[in-house]
């Protein structure tokens, strides 16, 4: 589905097409099929409405991690690999219905519908778009949902109306700008489309303003992007779901109105969030920018290895304050502890050994602790970890060990730990 055209979009709208598309949904649909399928489905229809068929279902069983109802939705890829997943909408459509003022929400570049969906189970929605197809498609995933009602659509561009004042009065908004250009990722806030002064002029309309822009946003660009006036009235949150850091989003607004509440940041440091799905909760830690303790490395102690939403946010000093720990190096993101605390934004590991860079220590420590398991982790080391694999000499049979690749100013080092279980699972053998 490199392309579809409308006209193919609204076939799989049909009910014909919606049949078809069922009728795929218990197929074998790997590569290795991919010519048996086209054939069987260009009996009945056409080159075009075949590999959209197709598509799609493929498309279906990507997303069932991502969205409910997944196989009754409809998908184009790019907004698909874009698109929210399903509790971080829900998450965001919470926090919009309890910090915004009463009234309509804005959903200002709609796609497919990953956080419309959500919004819309709050409050009303006027929801833009400027591709018809994705419009169309976020259309009937409103119909599936069930909350079609509650949504107002719009196929136009939103910048254009705040231009001519017709933008309609919201409560918030909640805009979601292209990230990708020609399939390529974009990283810079100004290549955003639309770009980012169209945000800062959006912020002065509503109350709230939640912006969804690159997880691998530089914080010094943004510094220099915001005026003055706004460096009170903006913090940055990163979110982290299923161990990995999904989305920053740029929040505009009293800070009361922040997800987290007001964060009183130090000096002219950014006031940023860490929001981590843990799987059973949402786990928030808001970050001033204060400097973190350093301090001693020693075997014995517990490491702990923070969130990617935090080490984004930069959240390391009131981590420390909850951990009662401090960080080895000021560039490296591990902590440590004398004492283990469990925390639901680490992974913890005990230090059995301090060993110097080298391999053939390494592989004589193994053998002698009979360790046959490894699992390897880096920060600072210019190793890769499953060519260094293979260069590892573990024991015939024993127990599972963790290796982590890291420094210490310029001292290279390999800590040999025991990873430490959260209550409830199982420790390392």
């Amino acid at each position: 589905m490199q392309f579809l055209s409308i006209k193919t979009a609204d076939f799989l709208l049909s009910s014909v097409g919606k049949a078809a598309a069922n009728e795929l949904a218990h197929a074998d649909l790997g590569a290795a099929h991919t010519l048996s399928l086209l054939s069987t489905l260009r009996r009945s229809y056409t080159p075009e409405q075949a590999g959209a068929l197709l598509s799609l279902a493929r498309l279906r069983q990507k997303a069932a991690t991502k969205f409910p109802e997944a196989d009754q939705l409809f998908f184009v890829p790019e907004a698909l690999e874009q698109a929210t997943a399903w509790p971080i909408a829900q998450r965001r459509a919470a926090l919009l219905d309890q910090h915004a003022p009463p009234g309509p929400l804005l959903d200002l570049g709609c796609g497919i519908g990953g956080d419309l969906l959500a919004l819309a189970q709050t409050r009303p929605v006027i929801a833009y778009e400027t591709d018809p197809v994705r419009l169309r498609f976020a259309q009937a995933n409103a119909q599936v949902v069930g909350v079609a009602h509650r949504v107002e659509f719009r196929q136009a561009d939103w910048t254009a109306d705040m231009a001519a004042g017709r933008l309609p009065a919201a409560a918030a908004a909640f805009a979601d700008p292209a990230r990708r250009m020609n399939e390529q990722r974009i990283f810079s806030l100004h290549a955003l489309q639309p770009p980012f002064h169209a945000l800062l002029q959006l912020q002065q309309r509503v109350a709230l303003l939640g912006a969804k822009v690159m997880p691998g946003l530089d914080l010094a660009e943004l510094t220099q992007a915001l005026p003055a006036e706004l460096c009170g009235r903006c913090c940055v949150e990163f979110i982290s779901h299923a161990a990995t850091c999904k989305e920053a989003v740029l929040w505009f607004g009293e800070p009361a109105r922040w997800p987290a509440g007001p964060i009183v940041p130090v000096a002219s440091e950014m006031p940023r969030l860490a929001s981590v799905h843990t799987g059973a909760a949402w786990q928030t830690l808001a970050s001033a920018g204060a400097a973190p303790p350093i301090g001693e490395l020693g075997v014995g102690q517990y490491l702990h290895e923070p969130d990617p939403a935090v080490i984004r946010a930069g959240a390391f000093a009131e981590l420390c304050t909850q951990l009662d720990a401090h960080l080895f190096d000021q560039q490296i993101a591990y902590l440590v502890s004398s004492a283990h605390s469990a925390h639901p934004l680490t992974q913890a590991f005990q230090i059995e050994e301090i060993l110097p860079f080298g391999l053939k220590q390494l592989n004589r420590r193994l053998q002698a602790r009979q360790i046959q398991s490894v699992e390897i982790k880096k920060r600072g080391a210019p190793i890769e970890p499953e060519q260094m694999r293979a260069r590892l000499k573990t024991a015939p049979t024993g127990r599972d060990a963790v290796i982590i690749f890291t420094r210490r100013g310029d001292e290279r080092l390999i800590l040999l730990c025991r990873r430490v279980a959260h209550k409830g699972e199982k420790p390392s053998q």
